[in-house]
């Protein structure tokens, strides 16, 4: 089998679709010595990290947007004779050259439009749904994104697998103290602050996150910090972080960081007190099982696929409530006995999703799919 991969999310950082692809590929390219990958690029990227004779990026020039998409790809997988057209992100070509395979992780931009700018929404509605409802597989993420997918788009249920993501091996308990008060002071926090990350999107709903921490701080008597991090996605509404911390006068205890290398996420991860995840819509919530993966304990949201990833490992909340947020947040600061049991279950949690599973399921998909 021949599968023609769109790889241009693997350009430049790499956050979630990019992270996601690159442990799929890393995977499935070890299960079927007659399969072969064709990464398709508008330009070349850093490694992957691992390498393979069934795997070739393939740089197709840089073109705008659209056109990329929707000509020069079709057009490049017709002459490299593909079987199959694999997209791990929402989009498919409107020319049509060979079966395929489409990743929806969530459909937040049809079921809560108003988290995303007008002048963006058109992406996500008349090309966009035509094509993924062309597909002959969507994968899935979670059972809750696939009610989703198929009582709003009205897509059969036979055609939607649900696989389950998993953290990436990297993300694991780190005991080195030295390593860890390191990074705290790197960044400018004591021990047992508050950890967030994730792009940010008006769904991620930190404002009240910021206000949370601020009134659970109250309840404690004493100050807690909190660091934010993750770019601000282009195509949402503005995100007021700092108007917020300013007027919970948290200005100096919020810290808001776009990027961080690998070895910094993974100390992050292991030093903060807890990670807080306050979402209001996932589609998996991928940082929840990096976190989990560190044995750092885990408070979020109850709603949506949340309580599915997270299972009997987190403390929950309503993300619509701050002083239930707060609440929780208080509880995890002071409730040592409480950390300890959710950082143990959350390494067993995180142990139970798995990318080599991932990959043998996306691989039967791409079977299906052929017919």
């Amino acid at each position: 089998m021949k599968v023609g991969v769109e790889g241009r999310t693997l350009q430049g950082e790499r956050y979630g679709v990019a992270r996601y692809l690159v442990n799929l590929l890393r995977h499935l390219v070890e299960l079927d010595e007659d399969d072969e990958y064709l990464v398709y690029l508008s330009r070349p990227t850093e490694p992957l990290g691992f390498e393979s004779s069934r795997m070739e990026l393939k740089v197709l020039g840089r073109a705008p947007g659209l056109t990329w998409r929707h000509l020069r790809l079709p057009l490049a997988m017709r002459r490299d004779r593909v079987d199959l057209h694999f997209s791990p992100s929402y989009f498919l070509p409107l020319i049509k050259v060979c079966p395929s395979v489409v990743v929806v992780h969530d459909i937040t931009f049809k079921v809560h439009p108003e988290w995303f700018a007008a002048d963006r929404r058109f992406r996500f509605d008349d090309l966009f749904w035509r094509e993924v409802k062309r597909a002959e597989r969507i994968v899935t993420v979670s059972e809750h994104s696939r009610g989703d997918i198929v009582r709003v788009l009205g897509v059969d249920p036979s055609r939607v697998s649900v696989i389950y993501e998993a953290a990436d091996p990297y993300f694991r308990p780190v005991e080195d103290e030295y390593e860890l008060a390191k990074i705290r002071e790197r960044y400018g926090f004591a021990p047992g602050f508050l950890f967030t990350a994730g792009a940010i999107h008006t769904r991620r709903n930190l404002e009240r996150l910021i206000e949370a921490v601020s009134e659970a701080g109250r309840m404690l008597g004493r100050e807690l910090e909190l660091l934010i991090l993750g770019t601000p996605a282009p195509f949402t509404p503005p995100v007021d972080l700092w108007g917020t911390a300013r007027r919970c006068g948290m200005e100096e205890r919020v810290k808001h960081v776009q990027y961080v290398p690998e070895k910094d996420l993974l100390l992050l991860y292991n030093a903060c007190g807890a990670f807080v995840y306050p979402s209001l819509y996932e589609g998996f919530g991928l940082p929840v099982i990096e976190a989990m993966a560190c044995g750092t304990p885990v408070a979020c949201s109850n709603v949506t696929s949340l309580p599915e990833v997270a299972g009997d490992a987190a403390l929950y909340f309503d993300p619509c409530s701050v002083g239930e947020m707060a609440e929780a947040i208080a509880r995890l600061a002071e409730d040592a006995e409480l950390r300890g049991e959710l950082s143990q279950a959350g390494l067993r949690r995180a142990a139970s999703f798995s990318w080599r599973k991932a990959a043998e399921e996306t691989r039967q998909v791409f079977a299906e799919a052929l017919g």
